[in-house]
């Protein structure tokens, strides 16, 4: 059984590369790599299936939010208005305010991971999300986006 392709998207490549090494590491995942939003574009339009209901042989992506050109939230919209919903995403980013918040969780994504990451982050998202779990991992994000809306309202000291 062929493996289930994951896409890694960011502009650092120093960053792109480790979460690649990561993926590959774990010997689940075939992943391919893009150092833009537009690169990563190419990607998915190169990996579309066609037969039966269509799809998408890339079954996930990790996205940076803050990228040159096409930002991750602008490249998350296009996805899901182009490719559905049924690409996982998870918003990777060392960036993180409401306006990110609610952007991310209004495309459905699967979580929203602060840089610095652990390696574990990676493979548990994918492991939950290849396990049937991302259902449930969309409804935990959204939430914990409610709980993130008070923390951003209160002062801070």
């Amino acid at each position: 059984m062929a493996k289930p392709v994951v896409m890694v998207v960011d502009d650092e490549i120093d960053v792109a590369n480790v979460i690649t090494g990561v993926i590959k590491d774990s010997g689940k995942y075939e992943v391919l790599t893009a150092y833009s939003a537009q690169e990563a574009l190419a990607n998915l339009a190169k990996n579309k299936v066609f037969f039966g209901l269509g799809g998408n042989r890339i079954r996930f992506c990790f996205l940076d939010i803050k990228m040159p050109g096409m930002d991750g939230l602008q490249f998350l919209a296009k996805v899901r208005k182009d490719f559905g919903e049924d690409i996982g995403v998870s918003m990777l980013t060392a960036w993180e305010d409401e306006e990110k918040w609610d952007k991310a969780t209004s495309g459905f994504v699967v979580n929203y991971i602060k840089k610095p990451f652990k390696s574990q982050e990676i493979i548990s998202t994918l492991d939950n999300f290849f396990a049937g779990k991302d259902a449930k991992m969309v409804l935990d994000t959204f939430e914990k986006h409610i709980e993130k809306r008070e923390e951003f309202k209160r002062p801070q000291s």
